[in-house]
């Protein structure tokens, strides 16, 4: 019944696209700017209203605008004021304005060859990316982008996954490098509060932006911007089932003509459906701009989290079978603890014990909030960054940008039942990257008249001669990394010898069991200094445990010719120098001393034609090559590393057709991806994996009361183990399910896959097919409603395919209404209270984490209600 009425209501959008769209569409239709919705969530700001709560069409002075169907002319080197002004009026389509995450450079979607998905304010919102405050809502992802699937693991990563790898976070440009995207763990959860916008895209960052870890795609966040305008503000409550609080503030205005600010501040303390699942949060942002003269701009930000938090990103629902997925059925049955062990569980004389044997084995209806988080697991710490922007207009086409960031972060966390626990001692790192931007033509051929000009060009198909239009950003950016991390992950391989639904949740402690204490007694094991109840591991490897600290050097060049009104070539390099230093942190026993040190060089290179036969329509073709680096728990380096893991090889090559028809109101991508990622193993080769991808892509927004959004992808990824002794790692090679009917030891597998061969092996707990849809209506009363939902095929979530995950499909429904002073949103999650699975770390084969895949799986929260209500001034 579900699923009809999705598809009912799916064919229902077809049917009113065709009405919208085919009576009156023709490509020849050029110009014409369309009709911006305001923005309907907490983090936005109503200038005014009429009387029917509608906001009139505005345009604030020098924002970058969209040129839409006609050519768009070189980007300009003067200085622009970036969301100083508030606009109400925010439109959806991706070609509306300018965007410098994809190159460094402002560009407009239309000519840029990638696939890059802005998300504005509004779409944020709308989409519920952001619902839970402080944590990642990870299956709202797939509502904007189909290649963003989402795992466990989102919840508590400053960035989505995108194309089955955790996309590389940046901020404001500059990238966040206190983070193992490859282990997926980001520390302390994500601080929505200062975001106002962020952009996604596929395959790795630019020659300007530089990528220190690999991935295929990035996600650059955009803060909050002062108001040059006027003062205004909005506070805001959040209330939802389940304990969901938050709320907040947020003001800013001008001090002067010269000087304007913001500050924002939000509260979360809120627990989950989710069985000892809760977060708590105080957030605080603010931001100084300064036009001190007409040729200079500085802008200053600054944000502070403190956090205490379940640890919800390492734990999950154990014991994942075709019972569980299809019948809501849990194999339970536990061990006492004298008998739980690692790698497998076995008896006193050493021989594994068989899950039929485990006391009160069998079947039973599962709670679906269960998890298996004891109530003393926690994550508490804080975390803070600075950041301020310098831009200097020296001449015509002559520009220079100085971008300075410096982020900290000081946390712990614990999660007793399959014991892992980490200390971070306060790791920072500062970046300073200066930019000299450069603008001017040169001519070829034509009158004696036709000379070198320095700023923009305004090429014309017809003129005598040909006239190269030239943007430059080359430039130089370092980088200090120090990191003194403490990580215990040896015994991380019992999690289903756990019964979650029948056990005494006081008993899901690793360090009661006395394969545990033998391991301390060992000094496998060592406390860490000065935290009771915590200890590490010194050689651990890429999970984490290091003093490091490390330098990097990076010049860099960004070319754009235009070599003709339909055509033009982008191209990028840069070289970065690496001068590492990691030993194991105090504490370590003087016989388990380790150090690494090294001077890497990691070059990147990218080359991008793109054609435009027609104003409205854009063929491209992408390819990039680059070195990047393996990570350490907190990204720092490992002193077990080896200079296998400096220099992996990453390529990723992408050709398109991009579509902007119908005055600017329809968008259309379609794209193929061919990627190339190594994965860093210590003392090993890297693992190669390779992602396929096809994805569409439409926006559709007709008038002001509409707009829609679709998307379809196709994603097939395999990792090549033929150059190593084990095949993938997984940490129990079947399911629950298979051991009860076989007579077999769960936990079999230990950490690299024994009893999996070396070759090729295609990912798992990875859909290959998504589909997405989102639809908004705004009606002249100020009321409107928003649907969006997603479709996944089926995976398996086992190397040897012992149990699938079903297809499965959600939708999420939002009312709204706003006036001039009041915005009131009611979000319905699951509107139809779908059953639904997101695995621990997606794509498996991408992640030398992966193989806690086998152990974890989240169910998607049942049908939820959320309500917000603002008040603006």
């Amino acid at each position: 019944m579900k699923r009809c009425f999705f598809f009912k209501l799916f064919c229902g959008f077809v049917l009113a696209l065709n009405y919208f769209l085919l009576p009156s569409f023709s490509p020849a239709q050029q110009g014409g700017a369309s009709y911006q919705d305001p923005v309907l969530s907490p983090g936005s700001i109503i200038e005014e209203s009429n009387e029917s709560g509608t906001v009139p069409l505005q345009e604030a002075p020098k924002l970058k605008k969209s040129t839409q169907n006609d050519d768009p002319p070189p980007p300009t080197t003067t200085i622009s004021q970036v969301n100083v002004y508030a606009e109400p009026n925010l439109n959806m389509q991706p070609t509306s304005s300018d965007i410098e995450s994809v190159y460094g450079i402002p560009m407009n979607v239309m000519d840029t060859p990638r696939t890059v998905t802005p998300v504005n304010n509004k779409l944020m919102y709308a989409s519920g990316i952001n619902a839970l405050g402080g944590m990642m809502n990870p299956m709202a992802l797939l509502t904007v982008n189909p290649t963003t699937f989402g795992s466990v693991m989102d919840f508590m990563t400053d960035a989505p996954y995108v194309l089955g790898t955790q996309a590389v976070p940046y901020v404001n440009g500059i990238e966040l490098t206190l983070t193992n995207i490859m282990m997926a763990n980001a520390g302390l959860p994500w601080n929505w509060n200062m975001i106002e916008s962020f952009d996604i895209l596929e395959g790795p960052a630019n020659a300007v932006y530089g990528q220190t870890q690999g991935s295929n795609g990035i996600v650059n966040y955009v803060t909050k911007q002062p108001y040059f305008d006027k003062f205004r503000g909005y506070v805001y409550d959040t209330t939802g089932m389940y304990e969901n609080y938050i709320w907040g503030l947020d003001i800013g205005g001008p001090i002067n003509d010269k000087l304007a600010y913001r500050f924002s501040y939000m509260g979360v303390e809120s627990g989950s459906w989710w069985q000892y699942v809760h977060n708590d949060e105080q957030d605080f942002y603010a931001a100084l701009s300064a036009r001190p003269i007409e040729n200079y701009t500085a802008d200053w930000y600054f944000n502070m989290e403190f956090a205490d938090a379940s640890p919800l990103g390492y734990s999950g629902f154990n014991r994942p079978s075709n019972q569980l997925f299809w019948n809501d059925l849990y194999y339970k049955g536990f061990l006492p603890p004298s008998q739980i062990n690692s790698f497998p569980p076995t008896y006193p004389n050493g021989v594994p014990i068989p899950y039929p044997q485990f006391p009160g084995a069998g079947l039973e209806p599962a709670n679906m909030r269960a998890m298996l988080i004891p109530p003393f697991a926690s994550q508490t710490g804080y975390q803070g960054m600075t950041q301020l922007i310098q831009k200097a207009h020296i001449a015509d086409g002559f520009d220079i940008v100085n971008n300075t960031l410096v982020w900290y972060t000081r946390h712990r966390a614990i999660q007793p039942a399959y014991f892992y626990d980490e200390a971070v001692m306060g790791d920072y790192e500062v970046d300073n990257r200066t930019e000299i931007r450069l603008q001017f033509d040169t001519p070829l051929g034509g009158g004696a008249e036709r000379k070198f000009r320095w700023g923009k060009g305004e090429p014309k198909a017809d003129e005598e001669g040909l006239t190269f239009s030239h943007y430059i950003d080359t430039g130089f950016e370092w980088h200090y990394q120090r990191n003194v991390d403490y990580v215990s992950t040896n015994f991380l391989n019992i999690p289903n010898e756990f019964d979650i639904m029948n056990e005494n949740p006081l008993l899901w402690d690793a360090r009661l069991t006395p394969a545990w204490q033998a391991l301390v007694a060992q000094q496998v094991e060592i406390p860490i200094p000065g935290m009771p109840g915590y200890y590490f591991e010194p050689g651990n490897g890429i999970t984490g445990t290091t003093d490091s600290q490390y330098w990097a050097f990076a010049p860099f060049m960004q070319w754009n010719i235009q070599f003709h009104p339909k055509f033009s070539l982008l191209m990028g390099a840069r070289e970065t120098t690496y001068v590492v230093d990691a030993v194991t942190p105090p504490g370590t026993p003087p016989d388990q001393f380790a150090q690494f040190r090294t001077t890497s060089i990691a070059p990147l290179f990218n080359v991008s034609p793109v054609y435009k036969p027609f104003p409205w329509m854009t063929v491209y073709f992408n390819y990039n090559w680059l070195y990047t680096t393996a990570a350490a728990d907190m990204g720092g380096f490992a002193p077990v590393f080896t200079e296998n893991n400096m220099r992996l090889l990453e390529q990723y090559i992408e050709g398109g057709v991009k579509f902007n028809l119908y005055h600017n109101k329809l968008y259309l991508t379609a794209a193929g991806i061919r990627s190339r990622l190594d994965e860093g193993y210590v003392a090993l080769p890297p693992v190669v994996t390779h992602m396929t991808a096809f994805q569409f892509n439409m926006n559709y927004q007709p008038t002001r009361h509409f707009w829609s959004r679709a998307g379809f992808a196709y994603m097939r990824g395999i990792s090549n183990f033929t150059n190593l002794p084990f095949g993938p790692p997984e940490t129990q090679s079947y399911s629950t399910g298979y051991a009860f009917r076989h007579d077999l030891p769960l936990d079999d597998a230990g950490m690299f896959g024994y009893g999996y061969p070396p070759g090729i092996w295609p990912w798992i707990a990875f859909p290959q097919l998504v589909a997405n849809g989102m639809v908004s209506y705004t009606f002249d009363n100020g009321f409107g409603i928003t649907l969006s939902g997603t479709w996944m095929s089926a995976t398996p979530i086992f190397w040897n395919y012992t149990a699938w995950i079903p297809a499965q499909d959600y939708a999420n429904l939002q009312l709204f209404y706003q006036n001039k002073h009041w915005q009131i949103n009611l979000y319905i999650w699951n509107v139809f209270n779908s059953h639904y699975w997101i695995p621990y770390a997606a794509a498996a084969g991408a992640s030398p984490d992966s193989g806690s895949n086998s152990d974890w799986v989240i169910p998607g929260q049942a049908f939820w209600i959320q309500g917000t209500v603002a008040y603006r001034f």
